[in-house]
């Protein structure tokens, strides 16, 4: 069984084997290259691992997501970061670009990332942080590719859609825009 279908085997409700691979191959194809990722998961040692090299960073806002990702591969490089929106205000933050900014180190502003994947912070209801800000952030962000997961949920998908227009790419849930840097 390859990676991609091992992967969405032993982590279902998740990604599906198309959808991994299509982010896996995208990173190998840049390999070793700047890969940024909100969130870690059971999927981080693999994208770890398909840049070995380079420089892959995660953002996480979840002090036991952080632990758990670090005891399974503590090679890998997670910042904690924090989400100032909860997904019920999704309509009103729209275009409040103010808000919907996150603090981030300059490295993260002044880096060409070659892939951007977005898969956090949680969006699955309204008493949890939704994806506004990170989609936001993502999209100011220098970067080739950016990948946002979850895109069947209406708030993903608005949000994409309005900061970075149409996808290039769709697979399944996930959502890719290949953009081009001045």
């Amino acid at each position: 069984m390859n990676p991609y279908q091992s992967l969405a085997t032993s982590n279902p409700g998740n990604g599906s084997a198309a959808e991994y691979e299509f982010i896996g191959e995208l990173i190998k194809q840049y390999a070793p290259a700047n890969v940024l990722i909100f969130s870690v998961g059971k999927d981080s040692s693999l994208w770890y691992s398909l840049n070995l090299g380079g420089n892959t960073l995660f953002l996480e806002d979840i002090r036991k997501w952080i632990r758990f990702s670090r005891k399974v591969s503590p090679e890998i490089n997670v910042l904690k970061v924090s989400y100032s929106t909860r997904r019920k205000n999704w309509k009103k933050l729209l275009d409040q670009n103010d808000r919907l900014q996150m603090r981030l180190p300059d490295y993260i502003k002044n880096t060409v990332w070659d892939v951007v994947f977005v898969d956090g912070p949680r969006g699955y209801n309204d008493k949890v942080p939704g994806r506004m800000q990170s989609i936001y952030s993502a999209s100011q962000l220098k970067t080739r590719h950016l990948l946002v997961h979850d895109c069947d949920r209406e708030v993903e998908k608005t949000y994409f859609k309005h900061y970075l227009g149409e996808p290039t790419t769709v697979i399944d849930k996930l959502y890719h825009k290949q953009l081009n840097l001045k």
